[in-house]
């Protein structure tokens, strides 16, 4: 289901999850009535049966392959480099649509750069769990949520002189949402509808994990908005105040370093939104 007018362009990574891909192909050809799309599948030379599983929908996709890649976001963007579609949407082996998302979300009229929907989160016992994709964007919300990938819809254009940060191993989406829709000002939608599930046995929900991507964080916050921005120290207060509010929420109020730390950082985002 190919072709150089497809609205859009749904991109499956793959490494050795020959389970996961089955259920994310069958996901997007069994479960789906909307037909303007393409799929691309890029596999990093998996050795399980995952390319026995693709080579059974080959008739179907625009494009598939599998090699050596230089990790996930690498993956990425061999799919970007191919895909033909108005809008990209990565759905990565392990993840799979709710039954007529695509149908449901482009019965919607939009053409802002970024269209964001539910995502819902499945943990290891199979507890589901709708996460809806925030209404507007600010930078603050940004800092310490992301965009929900899987159910996100990007437009191709985005991407016309740039790709994924591969310098980064976990954050570079978070990263692309920083500079497209903060420092770019790309238009955003938020469509309350369900498009995705997502195993939270992905690599950024394992907490194995969680201390390389504070530090991929706080090293871009660091390096993008300079020393004096002190960024990356925001974001840590951020991240402190958010862990006490959800666990510890009398200690905003009562604690009197944490409340001259709040009006601190607080003068600073003041002063940081002049700038955007």
């Amino acid at each position: 289901m190919s072709n150089t007018t497809s609205k859009l362009s749904i991109v499956t990574i793959n490494y050795n999850n020959a389970k996961g891909l089955e259920r994310t192909l069958s996901s997007v050809w069994n479960e789906q009535t909307y037909p303007n799309f393409e799929h691309i599948v890029i596999d990093g030379g998996s050795t399980d049966g995952s390319v026995d599983i693709i080579k059974r929908y080959s008739d179907k996709l625009a494009y598939w392959v599998s090699e050596p890649d230089k990790g996930i976001y690498n993956a990425m963007n061999k799919g970007i480099d191919k895909a033909q579609g108005e809008y990209l949407l990565f759905l990565n082996s392990g993840d799979w649509l709710e039954k007529e998302s695509l149908k449901n979300l482009f019965s919607y009229n939009f053409n802002e750069d970024i269209v964001s929907g539910n995502l819902i989160n499945v943990e290891p016992n199979g507890k589901a769990r709708v996460i809806k994709s925030p209404k507007t964007i600010k930078l603050s919300e940004l800092m310490l949520h992301y965009l929900p990938h899987p159910a996100t819809f990007i437009k191709r254009e985005l991407f016309s002189d740039k790709r994924y940060n591969e310098e980064y191993k976990i954050i570079s989406d978070w990263i692309f949402w920083i500079e497209e829709l903060i420092f770019n000002n790309r238009s955003y939608l938020s469509i309350d509808t369900n498009i995705s599930y997502y195993n939270l046995l992905g690599i950024s929900s394992k907490s194995e994990n969680r201390q390389k991507i504070e530090e991929e964080k706080t090293s871009f916050l660091k390096n993008r908005f300079g020393e004096r921005f002190e960024m990356d120290n925001i974001y840590k207060c951020f991240k402190a105040i958010d862990i006490i509010s959800k666990h510890k929420s009398n200690q905003l109020i009562t604690s009197k370093s944490m409340q001259r730390k709040l009006r601190i950082y607080y003068k600073i985002l003041l002063f940081i939104k002049k700038f955007f």
